[in-house]
């Protein structure tokens, strides 16, 4: 070889190491930021209990429920009870209700177990009206305290569904 050729085989060697430097350079720079991302995903999994996915699941089923609770917004069935006329608790003298209630339900009936517990419901009804004494039950307060209780009472036999509202459309006590 030529002193020329030798020095340009050198040169050409020389010229070629910076281009290998610098690609290793960028794929450890390439190498490193994939662990980066990786290793913070992995530290966000572990920093969150390792439930992230959990929560995605959690979401998932969320929605799911929603699909089947009642929108309280939207107004459910309004049924008929058949009317009470039963004694009140009065001491001094007999007195008795006579009551028409009505109750809406949260969802459509068929999603309750309405008709099934309407023996129970009647019955504990019946149970509280009859323990009323009629000076408590002439107030507003004393009506709207019934109601309440009325829709309690029903909304405790009841497992699948509520109700929402209690009406009287007739109550007479005579």
């Amino acid at each position: 070889m030529t002193q020329w050729g030798h020095i340009m085989a050198d040169e050409a060697e020389k010229a070629d190491e910076p281009v290998k430097a610098g690609m290793n350079k960028k794929l450890l720079l390439i190498v490193l930021l994939g662990l980066l991302v990786v290793g913070g995903g992995a530290g966000f999994f572990f920093m969150s209990g390792g439930d992230a996915g959990k929560k995605v699941k959690a979401d998932e089923h969320a929605d799911a429920e929603a699909e089947h609770e009642p929108d309280p917004k939207i107004a459910g069935p309004v049924l008929d009870l058949d009317p009470f006329v039963l004694n009140l608790a009065d001491h001094d003298h007999l007195r008795y209700l006579k009551v028409s209630i009505k109750l809406q339900l949260d969802r459509p009936q068929e999603e309750t177990d309405f008709t099934d517990k309407l023996p129970a419901i009647r019955d504990a009804l019946l149970v509280l009206l009859t323990s009323k004494e009629s000076r408590s039950l002439r107030t507003i307060d004393g009506k709207m305290l019934v109601r309440d209780e009325i829709g309690g009472r029903v909304n405790t036999i009841m497992k699948k569904g509520k109700i929402q509202q209690v009406f009287f459309t007739e109550f007479i006590i005579q």
